[in-house]
């Protein structure tokens, strides 16, 4: 079985999709009342904050890192539910059209974005005076950890919802590989409205996001499943948590270093959307010998 067509199996009317969204809602909004619970709880005698960073501030970064992610590691558990008890079909099938996972693949990709973003970053380093190294162990140590355990999580739960429940729904009602490629994609883009670099750069930072959906959801199609985008996002994710932050992205960490530039969509976006996006999809064309790149079949 294809993988963008694994919602063949089991049971998958209507009802159960309606069921399986309104579940993973209700589920990402309890786990995010934990945050509010604990600024409510321990800290509303201090200050009442109203924005990200003044939340940050008061809980602390790493704290807030926590408290942000715990939603997806129970969407994740909950998407196991949903796959095998609401559709009845195998939980493997969200991940890959393979007999099994390929960790390898994960691996690679993980390992090229790595290399990439700190090929990036040295370029940026060496021109870029704002970008300031900031490394103390006492608070690095404690995010690692925390980065290293919950990020993967978090970035594997948004490539089961999107590129698998969501992509593969999709594919089973419009018939259409491509449509579920970009549907899925612009629901990943506007999913991230919420982010606080939308508030500072403007609402065209989706356009970005979409993109980056889009080239997910292609590499999954073309490679039949999802592991290269799985290894794409965590490396992503976590180099963005762990390398370079900044004090107005989702993730405001004690990185090793911090981009002091004022917000916009810099150089590297855009050479990143442009340029580097479709290399990455040759070169994993190239390394997994995708033969047949027509997305009708």
């Amino acid at each position: 079985m294809k993988f963008i067509d694994g919602a063949i199996e089991g049971k998958n009317d209507t009802i159960r999709y309606i069921v399986g969204f309104c579940l993973i809602i209700f589920t990402y909004f309890i786990g995010s009342t934990f945050l509010f619970l604990d600024i409510s709880l321990n800290y509303t005698s201090v200050i009442t904050p109203e924005s990200e960073s003044e939340i940050i501030q008061l809980v602390g970064k790493n704290r807030f890192l926590v408290l942000v992610l715990i939603p997806f590691l129970l969407v994740s558990i909950l998407l196991f539910f949903i796959s095998t008890k609401v559709h009845g079909r195998r939980f493997l099938l969200l991940f890959t059209g393979r007999e099994k996972i390929d960790f390898k693949r994960i691996l690679y990709s993980f390992t090229i974005i790595v290399l990439l973003q700190s090929l990036i970053l040295g370029f940026q380093v060496y021109f870029n005076p704002a970008i300031v190294w900031q490394f103390e162990f006492q608070k690095f140590l404690p995010l690692a950890v925390i980065a290293i355990i919950l990020i993967p999580i978090q970035t594997t739960c948004e490539e089961l919802l999107f590129r698998g429940y969501i992509m593969q729904g999709i594919k089973l009602r419009t018939k259409s590989n491509l449509i579920a490629i970009i549907m899925s994609g612009i629901m990943f883009g506007l999913v991230h409205i919420g982010n606080p670099e939308i508030e500072v750069i403007g609402y065209h930072i989706i356009i970005y996001y979409i993109a980056v959906g889009i080239f997910l959801g292609l590499i999954s199609f073309f490679d039949n499943g999802m592991e290269l985008s799985i290894g794409y996002h965590a490396a992503n994710n976590l180099f963005a948590a762990l390398i370079v932050t900044t004090n107005w992205q989702v993730f405001q960490t004690d990185a090793l270093f911090i981009d002091k530039t004022p917000p916009s969509i810099g150089w590297d976006t855009i050479i990143g959307v442009l340029i580097i996006l479709p290399l990455l999809f040759f070169l994993f064309k190239y390394k997994y010998k995708w033969i047949n790149l027509n997305l009708r079949d």
